[in-house]
């Protein structure tokens, strides 16, 4: 399995260098990026029951995010935004909310358009126009023992993200995007009151609703271009997609060094 990772992960490498290989010319204007994403918030501070099982906090479900970039004249710069729907959770789903959010945001990318990697740094707001205000209770069974949770969310309105990311350019207008953001939540809030077996004692979980975002999409960028070299791609992904071809099979490039020592050898044979 993980060869076959690292053949995919090779082979798509050796498609998009194709793809961009001498291509000096490369315009765009805007895109269009269509993937999900994963959230898992911080906790401020937690006092748990040994008894509580599950985790306090981890990544939802994934969430679908659909965005809009345009590339400004300056080259390196672009303006993006669209709509991100965003699930936090604590105690293994127990507690959880879902805010609707609309996205703006600005992004600087450093490298020349030609690169096919194109790594980028962003600055991303979060308004989420969904309700705010969420009040749970819900009891169960641990092992025998019963626990019950009460729980008030205040979501943030508004949330500011410092982000970075990679485009990776599978064809010359397509690409896999990679994102890694942490946004700041804005007067936001999660207190979890736990109580074991009916005990007086109650053990509290506090979130300022910071949180961690993945995001994984499909970028196609317009004009939309295909080209020869494209083309030629496509092929090898489909020939590896039927094994007849495995980039680990190909002939390794002679170095310098190894051809000075084949020639080196073959004047001292001659001797």
């Amino acid at each position: 399995m993980f060869r076959r990772i690292m053949t995919a992960t090779a082979a798509l490498a050796v498609c998009a260098t194709t793809a961009f290989a001498g291509d000096d010319d490369v315009s765009r204007r805007w895109a269009v990026i269509a993937g999900m994403n994963l959230s898992c918030p911080t906790t401020a501070s937690v006092e748990r029951s040994p008894r509580d099982a599950g985790n306090i906090a981890a990544f939802a479900s994934p969430q679908c995010n659909v965005m809009l970039e345009y590339y400004l004249p300056q080259q390196h710069f672009s303006l993006v935004g669209g709509y991100n729907a965003e699930t936090v959770q604590w105690f293994g789903s127990e507690v959880d909310a879902t805010m609707q959010n609309i996205v703006v945001g600005a992004r600087y990318y450093p490298l020349s358009k030609r690169f096919a990697l194109q790594p980028y740094a962003a600055l991303m707001t979060y308004t989420n126009v969904a309700q705010r205000h969420e009040q749970h209770s819900m009891s169960a069974l641990n092992g025998g023992d019963g626990y019950g949770r009460d729980c008030t969310l205040r979501l943030p309105r508004v949330s500011i993200a410092p982000t970075v990311g990679v485009d990776c350019y599978i064809f010359s207008s397509l690409a896999l995007e990679f994102q890694y953001g942490f946004p700041l939540a804005i007067d936001g809030k999660a207190h979890v009151a736990t109580t074991c077996n009916g005990r007086p004692d109650v053990y509290r979980m506090r979130s300022n609703m910071h949180r961690h975002n993945i995001q994984i999409g499909l970028k196609a960028t317009f004009p939309f271009r295909f080209t020869a070299a494209d083309g030629n791609s496509l092929f090898t992904l489909i020939e590896m997609a039927l094994g007849i071809y495995d980039p680990a099979d190909e002939p390794k490039r002679e170095t310098k060094k190894e051809r000075r020592r084949m020639k080196l050898g073959r004047v001292l044979d001659s001797y």
